[in-house]
């Protein structure tokens, strides 16, 4: 089969493809130039919302009916295919075999790609057993990490990380040609209103990402108000009603149900104030992906700066740059008491974390960082 020069594939890992600005920017930047398709998961059991206007191949997993029918179909499998007794090895059920690896499998015997683009340990270990090269791309970096010993990384020919701490996670001393992306958006200049009112938080509402710490706070404070523009999953939904009914009733709460492509969430975000990045280090759950959230090139993060808006954030080592750059306040813990602090001294002196809001947005902008990796894969292909 003949590669096809102009063809690039990305390989995404979960239901969650609308909502990584990574993943659609480099879509985006390399559709400029090449024919670009992305493998995804169906969002149904997230929030059922898929990627408008971009080119994506979605699977699902299986449903209930036929599953019993797949089960059973795997066991046989296991028993002469050197393939699927390696996914039962490691752990890896008929779901991932037959759902996800075929699924890939399949497309790629339909078409040969210029390049692939592996997102994420699983997605590596797929390439790995169809032994294709990729250009790996890390966002979650602790997702499956225990399939990365298992993984053929000879297959790679760049990895595209967010630092070098995060790197050395993963590959210690092993070097590849790399190219250092933050999870940003393109920088573009805007004029900001003079009337900004309220706090914004954007992003999936979590607990491990401190959302529920935001609604405490102006609890707390009945002089503020809040804005969710992000992913608001159901059972988050019914809490929200049962627990803090009486900030929606007061208007003080305000949840932005209306998905943003993404070049239009920092549109949306310019309207407010000042914006909060939180990680919650008291939810047990956190521990399991612990260096990936103390190192997490947080995306609304960047957003808020891209729309000149100072940010109250956890002290994290993913988020110094925030100190260096002076854009917003750090701070330990999430106790309402701090947030207000910190709130308090940005409303102090407001200009001038804007200004260096935008500072840091200018510095981290997607398309500049991008521009090496985009140089790169402009070189002849190996013979």
């Amino acid at each position: 089969m003949s590669v096809n020069k102009e063809d690039i594939l990305i390989l995404f890992n979960g239901p969650h493809l609308a909502y990584s600005p990574t993943t659609i920017q480099l879509y985006d930047e390399l559709s400029k130039k090449y024919t670009v398709t992305i493998i995804a998961q169906n969002p149904d059991n997230y929030n059922g919302q898929k990627l408008n206007n971009r080119n994506v191949l979605y699977h699902r997993y299986y449903h209930v009916k036929s599953r019993y029918f797949y089960l059973l179909l795997f066991k046989l499998l296991v028993l002469f295919n050197k393939e699927a007794k390696y996914f039962k090895q490691n752990g890896l059920d008929y779901k991932d075999y037959f759902f996800r690896f075929a699924f890939i499998k399949k497309q790629l015997r339909r078409k040969a790609y210029r390049r692939i683009i592996a997102i994420d340990i699983k997605n590596l270990f797929y390439c790995s057993l169809l032994k294709l090269r990729v250009d790996f791309l890390s966002l979650e970096l602790c997702e499956h990490e225990e399939l990365l010993p298992l993984a053929d990384t000879g297959i790679i020919d760049c990895v595209i990380i967010q630092s070098p701490e995060r790197y050395h996670y993963l590959f210690k001393d092993h070097r590849f040609t790399t190219f250092y992306v933050q999870n940003s958006p393109n920088y573009r200049e805007f004029k900001i209103g003079n009337n900004r009112k309220g706090l914004v938080y954007a992003g999936g509402a979590y607990n491990v990402l401190g959302f529920y710490n935001c609604l405490n706070y102006i609890k707390k404070y009945p002089d503020e108000k809040l804005t969710v523009q992000g992913a608001v999953l159901s059972e988050d939904k019914k809490r929200i009603h049962t627990e803090y009914a009486s900030l929606l009733a007061e208007d003080r709460l305000v949840i932005n149900n209306v998905y943003l492509d993404n070049d239009d969430v920092v549109e949306y975000i310019s309207k407010f104030e000042i914006g909060f990045c939180f990680y919650n280090f008291d939810e047990p759950s956190i521990q399991r992906n612990y260096f990936n959230y103390v190192s997490a090139p947080s995306g609304k993060m960047f957003k808020y700066l891209a729309a000149g808006v100072p940010v109250v954030a956890s002290n994290i080592l993913g988020f110094r740059f925030v100190e260096e750059f002076q854009c917003g306040i750090l701070i330990d813990g999430l106790a309402e008491d701090d947030i207000r602090k910190a709130i308090s001294v940005i409303r102090g002196n407001y200009a001038f974390y804007v200004e260096n809001a935008i500072r840091a947005a200018r510095h981290y902008s997607f398309d500049k960082a991008l521009l090496p990796y985009l140089d790169y894969i402009e070189q002849p292909l190996p013979a």
